[in-house]
């Protein structure tokens, strides 16, 4: 199920916001839990830069990337490590990203309905976005609960839509990486490539993305948005 406030009547337009790298910068608090589980199985560290370029498809394939080889029983017993960590210290170096919590104000002006689609376990992804102080400028919260929904696959964004009573071409899906820009278009959205996060502009070109931002003011003047 999605954590919902159904509208009253169905808006105009939505935002889904991804979480990593784009409403956050969650890299140093990813990188100190999985680098506690490599620690505790004998491994040295992996650097920040390596970090970064394994996140955004979920817990499991991040730790899958660390510790390749591994046989099944030993990565599951890797990712469970790594979970416990995460949940010990989900935000002691998370914050937004700057102009953020402004521009999520400004929508909220607007009654624009927001949502967060993330790949964090769903758990955490709750947590991290109430620990932020901007939980309740969100009607739909959403982690990762499973191999078969996490993006790229459209369902969990498709049941925002149907949610939000909006059709999924009305709906701005902005993120940092690949894997958003594949799933805003698998579900019929737009996707909107923030520049600020964890994957270059080239990479998020190649993935398909042709709208970008700089900065997350340039969000709010979107037409959709107007």
């Amino acid at each position: 199920m999605i954590e919902s406030r159904a509208p009253d009547h169905p808006p105009r337009a939505g935002v889904i916001f991804d979480l990593d790298g784009t409403l956050a910068d969650t890299l140093a608090d990813i990188a100190a839990a999985l680098n506690a589980a490599l620690h505790a199985y004998g491994h040295p560290a992996a650097p920040l830069d390596r970090v970064r370029a394994w996140v955004g498809e979920g817990l499991p394939t991040l730790c899958r990337r660390a510790l390749p080889g591994a046989d099944d029983a030993t990565l599951h017993r890797f990712t469970a490590a790594a979970l416990r960590s995460y949940f010990a210290h989900p935000c002691d170096h998370t914050t937004l990203y700057p102009a953020i919590r402004e521009l999520l104000d400004v929508l909220a002006r607007r009654t624009i309905p927001l949502a967060v689609l993330s790949n964090k376990p769903h758990d955490l992804t709750v947590q991290t976005i109430s620990a932020l102080g901007v939980a309740e400028r969100f009607n739909l919260i959403r982690g990762y609960r499973s191999e078969q929904d996490k993006k790229p696959s459209p369902a969990a964004a498709l049941d925002i839509a149907r949610a939000w009573q909006i059709a999924p071409a009305q709906i701005l899906f902005v993120g940092d990486s690949q894997a958003d820009v594949a799933t805003a278009l698998a579900a019929g959205m737009i996707p909107v490539a923030a520049t600020w996060g964890f994957r270059s502009r080239d990479e998020l070109a190649a993935a398909g993305a042709t709208i970008f931002v700089d900065h997350p003011a340039q969000i709010a003047e979107l037409p959709q948005l107007r």
